[in-house]
């Protein structure tokens, strides 16, 4: 446990190193000096979608390679390790197959997002790039989790991607470049952490790529491809469900890129939230794949437990931190007030992620383990209650719809998994530390917003959130509620005291 809190730390910090250098990204996109809310709406269409272009490619790739990962390491010489070259193959032939696909749809495309988001139709073709080198650095991450990279995959994607993005926003801001040319380098945005990636494992003698069919390959065949084709519709869904919202926004509401900008502006804001499960994900899951292959029950039950009081007590955190400023920023640093409107998505959004990230690893847990089918069809299950929900509820209430339909539809999906891990392994994450962190939040909440309600200004900003910091931290600390976050602070302050 030491290990996965030592190396989870490191990941949040680059993290939230992005997420610094992603606040300055995202304050330049929505300064209303610079960018126009369907330009900054037309980056998240993007993304987007280029995502959901790699979901189909990848055919499940990502979850073989991380989940066979022990077998090839333990079984073969670096030489004949095939692992990375089989999942670059079938990657190869999936990303084939959805561009010709795309290509037939394309009409489709066109009449669906013409009307409101024609800046998206017109750079449609700027997907292609954006979901190969998306592919593909998803490949080499899930690969060198194998070799406990996490930290520095962490980095790349969350710290050095986003320093690429504020140099071209800064370029685009003094007119060094014109918009196209900006959409056209940002969407070789990933080309850049790739090729640092693949420097990193050649250096260390990790970049192992074989083409030719190894034994492990060939004796674990109908394993794999059973995997590859329930994780191929586990990835798609997912990945569905996560860019549903910004297709319905902009396809059926009026400016719909705009629409989308609003929701992505809160989506990032949402995103500090989620920092250390992201970071703790990726330190898990080889860790995870491990015990499970070790049988060791107990290991897993405490990585659960631990990882859901954790990013409770981050997500609370975070989440009371921003809603107290969350107008008064935008007032503040001359921000298109068209975000104003955003406000009850976020905090729509921020219980959502309070829900998911409460429950701990869960999705880790049983996706690493020999029940991955049920996490597969759990994720099926949320798909088809976003998806209806969000149509339905985007067209009733506009940009707060897909927020009110991500919280619905994932708090039965996590309450499910919860129920599930408890009924299997006896393992379920909460205790009496749950509440008492939630006590904590609300109480810390109410007094900051009462005391400081309507104060305007820098300064009130910096003294509500500082209040609010020692309200929070100080009684959870002093109550013990994280072993984890009381540990690293008395390590930090022995050796302090040693200096």
């Amino acid at each position: 446990m030491a290990t996965i809190r030592k190396q989870s730390i490191k990941g949040t910090i680059w993290v939230y190193t992005g997420f610094a250098i992603g606040a300055l990204i995202t304050y330049l996109f929505t300064n209303k000096l610079w960018f126009k809310t369907e330009e900054y709406g037309l980056t998240r269409s993007l993304l987007d979608i280029g995502i959901l272009l790699y979901s189909f490619s990848s055919i499940g790739t990502t979850f073989y390679l991380y989940k066979f990962f022990p077998y090839y390491k333990d079984n073969l010489a670096n030489k004949d390790n095939d692992l990375l070259g089989q999942a670059l193959k079938i990657s190869a032939i999936g990303f084939t197959f959805t561009i010709l696909i795309l290509y037939l749809i394309e009409p489709i495309i066109v009449r669906k997002f013409g009307t409101n988001a024609s800046l998206l139709v017109e750079y449609f073709y700027m997907i292609i790039p954006i979901g190969f080198f998306y592919l593909i650095y998803n490949l080499l991450e899930a690969y060198s989790y194998g070799f406990s990279k996490g930290v520095t995959t962490n980095f790349l994607k969350e710290t050095a991607l986003r320093f690429y993005t504020l140099f071209l926003i800064v370029l685009k801001v003094f007119n060094v470049i014109n918009l196209k040319t900006f959409i056209i380098l940002f969407g070789f945005q990933n080309l850049v952490i790739i090729i640092l990636l693949a420097y990193i494992l050649h250096k260390e003698g990790s970049l192992w790529i074989n083409f030719k069919t190894s034994r492990v390959t060939k004796k674990f065949r109908k394993n794999i491809i059973s995997i590859l084709s329930l994780t191929f519709l586990t990835l798609i869904v997912n990945t569905l469900r996560g860019s549903i919202d910004s297709l319905m926004l902009a396809a059926k509401l009026e400016n719909g890129l705009g629409k989308v900008a609003i929701f992505g502006y809160v989506t990032y804001l949402v995103m500090p939230m989620q920092a250390p499960v992201r970071s703790l994900a990726a330190v898990t899951i080889p860790h995870l794949s491990r015990f499970w292959k070790e049988k060791n029950i107990t290991e897993i039950a405490r990585i659960y437990k631990r990882s859901s009081i954790n990013l409770l007590a981050f997500s609370l955190f975070i989440f009371c931190f921003i809603l107290l400023n969350y107008s008064y920023v935008i007032n503040s640093f001359n921000i298109n007030q068209t975000y104003q409107q955003g406000k009850i998505v976020f905090v729509i959004l921020g219980m959502m992620t309070i829900v998911e990230l409460g429950t701990g690893v869960n999705g880790q847990i049983i996706g690493t383990s020999s029940f991955f089918r049920f996490e597969m069809w759990t994720s099926i299950l949320l798909t088809s209650l976003i998806i209806p929900l969000s149509y339905i509820l985007t067209v009733k209430y506009g940009v707060v719809g897909p927020a009110l339909a991500n919280l619905v539809s994932f708090t039965i999906y996590n309450a499910i998994r919860i129920i599930f891990l408890q009924k299997k392994f006896n393992m379920q994450p909460f205790s009496s530390k749950t509440i008492e962190i939630i006590l904590i939040a609300i109480i810390s909440f109410i007094t900051v917003y009462f005391i400081f309600q309507y104060k305007e200004g820098i300064v009130f900003i910096i003294l509500r959130s500082i209040l609010f910091s020692i309200l929070f931290i100080v009684p959870t600390y002093v109550r013990n509620i994280s072993p984890d976050v009381k540990q690293v602070l008395e390590t930090l302050k022995n050796r302090l005291a040693k200096k």
